[in-house]
C-alpha cells in the first residue's frame, strides 16, 4: 500500500481529507518524483492509495474511517475484496468504479440484499 502516509500525516495534525481515491492496480507502477501516491496532496492532487499486487491480506485503513471513498481498479473480485476491508473501518461511503460500471453504495446494498 502506497499513499496512506500522507493520510495519516494530516490526520494526526487535525486535517483529512474529505475524499480518498483508492486504486486497485494489475502491476507495480512506476513512479515519478511527481506522481507519487503520498506527494499527491502536498502537489494539490487527490489524496490517494495503490494497491498492488504485492499488497495481500489484511491492509490497515484506519487512516480512511469516516471519509469518502472512490474505488477504482479492473479486477472486480480484487476491488470487491479491498472494499470489505475498508468496510470495517467505517468510512463516509464508497463509490466504486469498475471498467464495466460505477457502483454507489445503495446499490451495492440492493445487490448484497437480493443475493
Amino acid at each position: 500500500m502506497t499513499g496512506h502516509e500522507s493520510i495519516v500525516a494530516m490526520r494526526l495534525n487535525g486535517f483529512a481529507p474529505k475524499n480518498v481515491w483508492v486504486h486497485v492496480l494489475n502491476a507495480e507502477p512506476e513512479y515519478f518524483p511527481s506522481t507519487h501516491p503520498s506527494l499527491n496532496a502536498q502537489n494539490g492532487l487527490h489524496a490517494s492509495i495503490d494497491i498492488t499486487p504485492k499488497d495481500k491480506g489484511a491492509i490497515d485503513f484506519r487512516c480512511l474511517t469516516g471519509l469518502l471513498i472512490h474505488l477504482s481498479g479492473s479486477n472486480e473480485n480484487r476491488v470487491l475484496s479491498v472494499l470489505k476491508q475498508i468496510e470495517r473501518v467505517k468510512p463516509a461511503g464508497v463509490i466504486i468504479s469498475l471498467p464495466d460500471r460505477v457502483i454507489f453504495p445503495a446499490e451495492l446494498i440492493n445487490e448484497r440484499e437480493a443475493a
